[in-house]
């Protein structure tokens, strides 16, 4: 297992170093005589950057694999787990420097870049990054571990759960941690929302693109036909789509009103200033406009 996911790249003298490092921590932690735990540091350390790794002795990142081990063996699957932590000072100097953010959540797109953000945008130093895909089984009642996760391969029917553990510059006050486990929260109920929306976004232009070219408006035909090359590039992997909703033309004046009801991702609730979205428009003949917003982030 301690070779899994470090197989192949253990070329430079650095890259043996941080193998030998994990080896080192699972042989401590299989006296510790937790089932499992001692594979685990393999798992969380194995993809993690080799010269931030070597930073830390065996003990020190045994210590680590052990808290992250107890924090993912129970979760409420559907439910982001959360925490930031600061180390004991008795442990090493190192950790004695750090404090650990850890994100438990169902795996899906965008949800590393969404929580780097967030802490850059905070201002955060970062300091070690690890992200293992893993296929977990649970408890359906307890939300308890009932074996010991691998490393996610393809994407079979198993349940996958990603497990981000991120360190950054030591953080002691309660107020700021309890800030930014509440921002996390916030971003992850957006992720969620974009994702789960995703497929019906995508159907939701794709009729914009049918009902343009089936039902044109009273508009420039070069207009008709750059719009709608315009909606087939987004549909190409060409935009991520974060929220998609509906505006009716009503009133004299034929003022762009949203109509709620069919939002659909971000804007089922709106989370973000005007500032930080960008919104793009195409009327239809049936008097509504789909939008589609980017996140500047």
């Amino acid at each position: 297992m301690t070779r899994t996911t470090i197989a192949g790249r253990l070329d430079s003298e650095e890259e043996r170093a941080a193998g030998a490092r994990i080896d080192a921590a699972a042989k401590l932690l299989n006296g510790d005589r937790i089932d499992g735990a001692d594979q685990f540091v393999a798992l969380l350390f194995g993809r993690a950057a080799p010269e931030d790794l070597v930073g830390y002795d065996k003990n020190e990142l045994a210590a680590l694999a052990r808290d992250a081990w107890a924090f993912l063996s129970a979760r409420k699957p559907g439910v982001p787990k959360i925490r930031i932590v600061s180390p004991p000072a008795s442990v090493g100097d190192r950790l004695n420097s750090i404090s650990v953010i850890e994100v438990v959540n169902d795996d899906m797109p965008f949800l590393v870049d969404s929580v780097m953000a967030e802490l850059t945008e905070r201002g955060l130093d970062i300091r070690l990054v690890a992200h293992p895909i893993l296929s977990v089984e649970r408890d359906h009642k307890t939300g308890q571990l009932t074996a010991p996760p691998d490393e996610a391969r393809g994407r079979n029917s198993e349940p996958r759960e990603s497990f981000i553990h991120i360190h950054v510059e030591r953080i002691e006050d309660v107020q700021r941690r309890n800030e930014i486990v509440q921002a996390l929260e916030q971003v992850l109920a957006e992720v969620g929302l974009c994702v789960r929306d995703w497929r019906l976004m995508v159907e939701r232009i794709g009729d914009g693109i049918k009902e343009l070219k089936a039902n044109p408006p009273p508009v420039p035909v070069d207009d008709i036909a750059e719009a709608i090359q315009f909606l087939e590039w987004m549909l190409n992997n060409n935009f991520t789509l974060l929220g998609v909703r509906d505006y009716a033309l009503t009133g004299q004046e034929r003022d762009l009103t949203p109509v709620v009801e069919a939002a659909l991702a971000y804007f089922v609730a709106v989370m973000f200033p005007c500032s930080s979205v960008t919104v793009m428009s195409c009327p239809s003949r049936r008097n509504s406009a789909p939008s589609s917003t980017s996140r500047r982030r």
